[in-house]
């Protein structure tokens, strides 16, 4: 126990004080509180009664503000009972503020006068605005009832004056025939013609102007009924009366005298006032006073929100008196709360001198300065004083930290004595080293001979790498048909019920799958790009679009690097080039900037300006990385090049991406140049003259097939359990066969509406196959259509196979989606399919010939309307075109004929719909060729 009290003798030493330091503010405090809590008592009883009186007074605002809101939608509906509702609505707002006061002033606070004079203003505003809206719903429906009953009789007028026009021919056309009685006898015949041209034809023409003024009459009844402006409602009057007067006098000389009576009848209920009875208004005036009751409507909306916003003024007055006697109430408040804080300033100074001196005389006396004492000395062990001997005084802790120094004290005199040795054994070392530095040098020498020979080792290399690059891109093409049936095996297991942990790792697998296969698809380009077997796909394009993908495909890249991408693509329209060649120059470049960026980000840019050789595109790649050195702003755009071997190290690639993007940016006719200096970052910037082009007609989306009779060619038992799965799925059926001798045997034997051909089958290829099976029908009319499947997938194999009369040829590893479309368009979604729905087949095979023959002519006639500026010739074989197109399932190609005849009558903004029309058209005379070669004959 005495041991334990001579340990803690200084923790109880420094307890003491402490409770002597602390114990004088915290009684101090207790005074403090004991007063501030008396004021906030009274700060407290203040905000109990202003609080509630403001609430009150922002009920007012929102209330006049609700009415201020709602009040348009009572002058704008359009139905009585939703008018009922909204009036009650405000009106109940109206009588909220109406008790809201009431509330206010039974609690003692007195009511401006001006505030109560709002109110009544804003409930007399909302009923007037309520008796507008009544009135003109009234009118509005008089209005409707007049125009149906107009247009009626206008339609039977219409009726009428076809009835007279069919009349007159009659007339004429027995006029005619009487003519051929009278050959022999010249003086009747010739009174005969005089009657005919004078009576029968003037009355034909007559009756035909007569019907068009009766239809002038609808439209200006139409128009009357929608006009909202004063000045245009005269002018549509006296355009009615005018009419109306020129068929009452056409009607004067109609023959028939009972449709001409029943005929002046209905004009008498068409014109105005004459037609209306004592004490109603006619269709004109219907619609003058619907004019003048909007403009009543708007000033009396206008007058409500007059006076709410008046009510607000008000509230917020009210308001504002609330507030300055709370803020003056506040005020007192804090005069207290400051007399309070100077007694506890004062109450406070007593315990801190007291601490004071405690700190001084009893801390600093016995404690502190021994401390010093003791960091004095530890200071001068750390300086290498070691002969002074530390001595402990007293049995506290600062006495055992004095013992533990003594102990630190010995152990660097033993420190020392080992450093001594330690430096004998550097002198060793660096003697050493220097013989080292010597055999460093004789190496040296010997290396620099070697540097030639690695330099014809890289050139050996680099041919080397060429021949991989070679056979990279030979072997992703035998790689992709076992691909083909990884991946059709898993879009299969995607069609079963998989649940749980089966189903993502199937999703894996499949995501894992076409990653694999879009690394094959790179490693192809990159070695044709290497040997310079450059192919560009042109096709439109929209750059913009192009750029934001591609910064959205990079963006994740850039995020995990703590970078910005940000992307500047005004739109500049469609172009025609390669887009996946530019996408793939984006790529490299995008990788290369967020690669040497540590800090900061990457801009993506993208200007575009016309000119005469077309449209100039200047695509720009900035970052804020380490840039790159003067001297190697040539070097790095070499095969395997990089700024430096340490750059090489550091962020790894292997200088293919430039090299690649400058020779895919020179076969597009374009330039690729960098601009940077070292720590400032590098901007790529990349421009070439793309022609312009119309944005694309979006064909309609194919239609699902119906069931088909299939015909499979494949030798591949993985693929072909693939095509299994995939047929079944979609609901065909087909048989299977492993060789082109056993297809060509079983067609000549059954029928089938379509051959699915692999194109490399051992033996007699599909190539061959697929030209056999088009030589066995004469002229190669009715031939089974012949889809192709092939790992290789280059051009020249595609025109071979499109030669051999392949309908098309779908690339493995096949998706299921690619394989539905081309099915699609075999049968069920024929173009001759909503024909044959009501039609024989042979009367179809006739109406389809009798088409393509007009569709010809159209075209032909199109394109000579054009090229002579003549519009309106062009818009009639357009039209005479759609109409034709509407007896067949040429929905897409009919909707095209739409936009381009309404592009006619536009202007001259026509011209560059044009050729995609014309392929569109072409596209669609194939597909119906191909649908009658199957009609049966």
């Amino acid at each position: 126990m005495g041991r334990f009290g001579r340990k803690s003798r200084l923790g109880w030493q420094l307890l003491l004080a402490f409770v002597v330091i602390a114990g004088a503010p915290g009684l101090m405090g207790l005074l403090g509180w004991l007063e501030l809590r008396d004021l906030a008592d009274r700060q407290s009883r203040l905000i109990a009664q202003t609080i509630p009186a403001i609430a009150e007074v922002r009920g007012f605002a929102e209330e006049s503000s609700r009415v201020v809101a709602i009040a348009p939608d009572l002058a704008a509906v359009t139905d009585d009972h939703v008018r009922r509702e909204r009036a009650a609505f405000l009106f109940g707002q109206v009588d909220a503020l109406r008790d809201r006061i009431r509330r206010y002033e039974s609690s003692g606070q007195p009511i401006p006068a001006p505030l109560s004079r709002s109110e009544a203003e804003v409930r007399q505003g909302i009923a007037r605005l309520d008796l507008l809206v009544q009135r003109r719903l009234a009118a509005e429906a008089d209005q409707r009832r007049r125009l149906d009953e107009g247009l009626a009789a206008t339609t039977e007028l219409l009726e009428i004056t076809d009835t007279l026009a069919a009349n007159a021919e009659v007339a004429v056309s027995a006029g005619v025939v009487s003519l051929y009685d009278l050959w022999d006898r010249r003086a009747a015949l010739a009174e005969r013609l005089d009657r005919l041209v004078e009576v029968d034809l003037f009355q034909l023409g007559q009756m035909f102007e007569l019907r068009g003024h009766v239809a002038e009459i609808a439209l200006l009844l139409n128009r009357i009924g929608e006009t909202r402006r004063e000045p245009e409602l005269e002018r549509l009057r006296g355009a009615l009366v005018a009419r109306l007067g020129v068929v009452t006098r056409r009607l004067a000389m109609v023959p028939d005298r009972s449709r001409a009576e029943r005929a002046l009848v209905l004009l008498h209920a068409i014109t105005p006032a004459a037609a209306s009875p004592p004490g109603t208004e006619d269709f004109p005036g219907l619609t003058a006073r619907l004019i003048a009751l909007d403009a009543q409507t708007t000033a009396a909306q206008a007058e409500l929100r007059d006076a709410a916003l008046r009510l607000d003024t008000q509230a917020a007055a009210l308001a504002d008196g609330i507030v300055g006697r709370a803020t003056r109430a506040g005020e007192a408040a804090q005069a207290a709360i400051r007399r309070t804080l100077i007694a506890s300033a004062i109450g406070s100074l007593l315990p801190l001198m007291v601490s004071a001196g405690v700190v001084w005389f009893y801390v600093r006396g016995k404690i502190t300065r021994r401390l010093d004492a003791l960091a004095a000395r530890m200071g001068g062990l750390r300086a290498g004083e070691l002969h002074e001997q530390v001595v402990p005084r007293g049995e506290d802790e600062i006495a055992r930290m004095e013992q533990a120094v003594e102990v630190f004290r010995l152990q660097a005199l033993e420190n020392r004595a080992l450093a001594a040795e330690r430096d004998r054994n550097l002198e060793e070392l660096r003697r050493h080293r220097e013989e080292l530095r010597q055999l460093v040098d004789e190496q040296t020498e010997r290396l620099r001979g070697e540097v030639a020979a690695h330099a014809e080792a890289r050139a050996r290399a680099e041919a080397a790498d060429r021949a991989k690059s070679q056979f990279l891109a030979m072997m992703s093409h035998e790689i992709r048909t076992p691909m083909h049936g990884v991946l059709g095996l898993l879009h299969g297991l995607m069609q079963d019920d998989l649940a749980g942990r089966a189903r993502e790792r199937v999703v894996v697998a499949l995501a894992s799958g076409e990653g694999l296969m879009a690394l094959l698809n790179t490693l192809l380009d990159d070695a044709k790009a290497l040997d310079g077997a450059v192919v560009l796909r042109q096709a439109a394009f929209d750059p913009a679009a192009l750029l934001r993908e591609t910064a959205a495909l990079m963006a994740g890249s850039a995020e995990g690097k703590g970078l910005w991408l940000r992307v500047d693509a005004p739109d500049c329209g469609w172009l025609i080039g390669d887009a996946a060649r530019l996408r793939q120059v984006l790529f490299n470049l995008l990788a290369n900037a967020i690669r040497f960026t540590v800090t900061g980000g990457v801009t993506l840019r993208l200007r575009a300006r016309a000119g005469p050789g077309g449209v100039l595109l200047v695509m720009e790649v900035a970052d804020t990385g380490k840039g790159i050195a003067p001297e190697a702003q040539r070097r790095i755009f070499g095969l395997f090049e990089q700024e430096d071997a340490e750059t090489a190290r550091r962020y790894g690639g292997t200088g293919l991406g430039l090299a690649i993007s400058r020779r895919l940016t020179g076969a597009m006719g374009g330039r690729l140049s960098v601009k940077s200096a070292p720590g400032q970052g590098a901007r790529f910037r990349f421009a070439a003259h793309f022609p312009a082009a119309a944005a694309p007609v979006q064909p309609a989306a194919p239609e699902a097939a119906g069931s088909l009779h299939l015909l499979v060619v494949e030798d591949h038992p993985v693929n072909r359990m693939v095509l299994d799965g995939y047929l079944s799925g979609l609901g065909h059926g087909f048989e299977m066969v492993d060789c082109a001798e056993a297809a060509l045997a079983r067609l000549a034997q059954a029928r089938f509406d379509a051959v699915l051909m692999d194109v490399n089958l051992p033996g007699m290829s599909g190539i061959e196959a697929a030209r056999r099976i088009r030589q066995s029908a004469p002229d190669g009319a009715g031939a089974v259509p012949v889809i192709g499947i092939s790992a290789h997938v280059q051009p020249e194999e595609r025109a071979a196979c499109q030669a051999a009369g392949m309908v098309e040829v779908l690339s493995k590893p096949l998706a299921p989606a690619e394989l539905r479309r081309a099915l699609a368009g075999l049968r069920a979604a024929g173009v001759l399919a909503p024909a044959l729905a009501d039609l024989p087949a042979p009367q179809v095979a006739r109406l389809a010939r009798l088409y393509l023959d007009g569709m010809a002519r159209d075209m032909a006639a199109i394109r000579a309307a054009l090229a002579q500026g003549d519009a309106g010739a062009a818009a009639r074989a357009a039209h005479r075109w759609r109409g034709a197109s509407g007896n067949f399932g040429l929905s897409d190609l009919v909707a095209a004929l739409a936009r381009f005849e309404r592009a006619l009558a536009e202007g001259p903004g026509a011209a560059p719909l044009w050729p995609n029309l014309a392929a569109l058209a072409e596209e669609r005379a194939a597909q119906m060729q191909r649908e009658l070669a199957r009609l049966p004959a």
